[in-house]
């Protein structure tokens, strides 16, 4: 019977959100060697390929959505399972982050914090950014990045600018509307907008992999921000009325020094000027 190893998932969670293996390795602090190993131990076990090369890249396949899509549902569900069995890991620094920051700012906070706790693991859970407001609420993420305000302790990070976009493959129905399910800060942008007057809310999905899925095979459209329109099999709708940009946010646990919290917010907010 196959079996869906956790390790592997968080290695394969880890490669989607940094954006290749070399990145993801040097994130979780293994050699690629091993994280290559936990997608090709994924493929062996399903008995499909996962993922692909594209020149010095990787992408998904379309089974490969799949199984990223279950992967973030384990995961959160399995260190959640841990966390009420267990309590906290003190052991390991936890960063929990949308999934629309990018891989540069992640890259900036693993940075900070491999600097200052060069002994510590760091690993990360990706959510919904209702989640992690969550995940600040109860104390269980030293590190937060999500849309909107995070709670006590919040700190603005920067307005990421939302585009419209649809299928690159074809012209976009954009009669149909794609969203995310509710709570959504976007989403009540989305549906708020000029743009939506006359339109119907075609697809509701739960995650970004649903979410750009629909609007691939749909023909729909949606909104997300800028770090996240050039997906692949996406493209940029101009013509549409512009959308109000989207706070994303900072908060940071006590259980870090004051300087990292510091370091970390100046680390983001640099990252964001450099590579907007």
């Amino acid at each position: 019977m196959a079996t869906l190893n956790i390790t592997c998932l968080r290695s394969l969670v880890t490669v989607a959100s940094f954006g290749g293996v070399r990145r993801a390795a040097d994130a979780l602090h293994l050699s690629q060697a091993a994280v290559s190993g936990h997608l090709r131990r994924l493929e062996a076990e399903l008995g499909f390929p996962v993922v692909s090369r594209q020149g010095r890249g990787i992408a998904f396949t379309r089974r490969g959505e799949e199984v990223l899509r279950e992967a973030y549902r384990l995961l959160g569900e399995h260190d959640d399972a841990l966390s009420r069995l267990l309590g906290p890991d003190s052991a390991d620094l936890v960063v929990v982050s949308t999934e629309h920051a990018t891989e540069p700012l992640l890259r900036a906070v693993v940075q900070v914090l491999s600097r200052d706790y060069p002994d510590r693991s760091i690993r990360f859970r990706f959510h919904r950014s209702a989640r992690v407001r969550e995940s600040v609420h109860d104390h269980s993420a030293d590190v937060a990045l999500g849309i909107g305000d995070l709670g006590h302790g919040s700190r603005h990070i920067a307005d990421l600018p939302l585009s419209w976009v649809g299928p690159a493959d074809r012209a976009p129905e954009t009669g149909k509307l794609i969203a995310f399910t509710a709570p959504c800060a976007i989403r009540e942008r989305i549906l708020a907008s000029e743009a939506a007057s006359g339109r119907r809310l075609a697809r509701e999905c739960i995650d970004i992999i649903s979410l750009l899925c629909a609007v691939r095979t749909t023909g729909g459209i949606t909104a997300l921000p800028q770090t996240r329109d050039r997906e692949p099999g996406l493209r940029r709708l101009g013509s549409l009325p512009p959308l109000p940009a989207i706070p994303l946010s900072l908060a940071t646990s006590r259980r870090l020094a004051a300087r990292t919290r510091d370091r970390i917010s100046s680390a983001l907010r640099e990252t964001w000027c450099a590579h907007r």
